[in-house]
């Protein structure tokens, strides 16, 4: 937001009509309300809560205290406040209520509140709302504050700032995500946390296929194991010829096994180097989102970076065209200086 003028008239204690100019006291950055207690600065923001919200902050909020009790007789209290916000310039005239006289007769009459919101459109005023409540929605949409916010960050009069200190940490997030638009650092950040949370995932389902894999290659080891020292010890105790015949049956039940084991260590491997190449592919698709959104980050960056050298471009276009303009004529120019010279010669002869 953006002020660009602001007048008041009977108003707190501006009994006349008084006027500032804030883009010249802003042409060189920064300027300084300063002055003695008393000399209406606290005033000077009142009457600008009082344009943009119909009331001024704190315990000055009465309206019907706004009327300047020195100024002329029958002078209605006003304040216009002109400024620019969400890159559209709005004009707001805004009255208290008041006791003005009676056109007739004596004693007085009670005037209503009212207001008045234009918007420049195409370099003429247009009229956009003409009644408390409709303003009201209008002039907290362009904003995008609430009276309340916009006293504790924006206006911060006499002592305010430090209550926005001491509000709690919930109220100060929200506040400052909606004026500084950090929304969409959340939202990384809540995608960070999810992604964060289905890799834990996968990781522990792979800490349980391999709990499981361990399990079954023990059980395999056992049984060759047993292979080992029961059966063997059992052909060892026959007869020769008949010893040959049943380590032939034994070893190719072992070699059965064996083959079977072999598929299914096989079939586990395969399993296993999928699931690693689905890994894989997920952390490429995620280091990708997280390129990406490196990548919008940059690119706001650059869009702020241009939105601040805009204003200067602007006027360096404007100056371009001037000098355009002035190129054309300086032919015309230069022929009336030489027909100037030579009429003075003629004079002079």
């Amino acid at each position: 937001m953006r002020l660009h003028r602001l007048e008041v008239e009977s108003f707190g204690p501006f009994a006349s009509h008084e006027s500032i100019d804030f883009d010249s006291l802003a042409e060189q950055g920064l300027f300084l309300l300063h002055g003695q207690t008393g000399a209406g600065k606290t005033s000077l923001l009142d009457a600008v809560c009082f344009a943009l919200y119909g009331s001024v902050p704190g315990s000055r909020a009465k309206t019907e205290r706004l009327t300047s009790d020195h100024g002329g007789h029958g002078t209605t209290p006003r304040v216009v406040c002109e400024f620019t916000a969400a890159g559209r310039r709005f004009e707001v005239s805004r009255t208290p209520a008041w006791d003005r006289p009676k056109s007739r007769g004596t004693g007085t009459v009670r005037q209503q509140a009212s207001v008045l919101v234009r918007e420049l459109v195409g370099g003429g005023w247009v009229a956009r709302a003409d009644r408390l409540d409709e303003a009201g929605l209008l002039l907290a949409d362009v904003l995008g504050m609430a009276k309340d916010q916009f006293t504790k960050v924006v206006l911060l009069p006499q002592g305010d700032f430090a209550a926005f200190l001491r509000a709690g940490a919930d109220e100060r997030r929200k506040l400052l995500e909606k004026l500084f638009g950090t929304a969409r650092f959340t939202e990384v950040e809540n995608w960070l946390a999810e992604t964060r949370n289905e890799a834990r995932q996968q990781l522990t389902l792979a800490e349980v296929e391999r709990g499981e894999l361990l399990a079954r290659a023990d059980e395999h080891a056992r049984v060759l194991a047993g292979y080992d020292t029961e059966e063997l010890s059992g052909v060892a105790a026959l007869p020769s010829a008949k010893a040959d015949d049943e380590a032939v049956r034994v070893v190719g039940r072992w070699r059965q096994a064996a083959a079977a084991q072999v598929d299914e260590a096989v079939a586990l491997a395969q399993s296993a180097a999928d699931d690693l190449a689905t890994a894989r592919r997920r952390a490429g698709e995620r280091g990708d989102r997280l390129a990406a959104v490196r990548r919008l980050q940059g690119l706001l960056d650059l869009q702020r970076l241009l939105l601040r050298a805009l204003p200067a471009h602007r006027q360096a276009a404007e100056r371009c065209d001037r000098a355009e303009r002035a190129e054309r004529i300086r032919p015309h120019l230069r022929r009336m200086d030489d027909e100037r010279l030579a009429l003075e010669a003629r004079e002079r002869e």
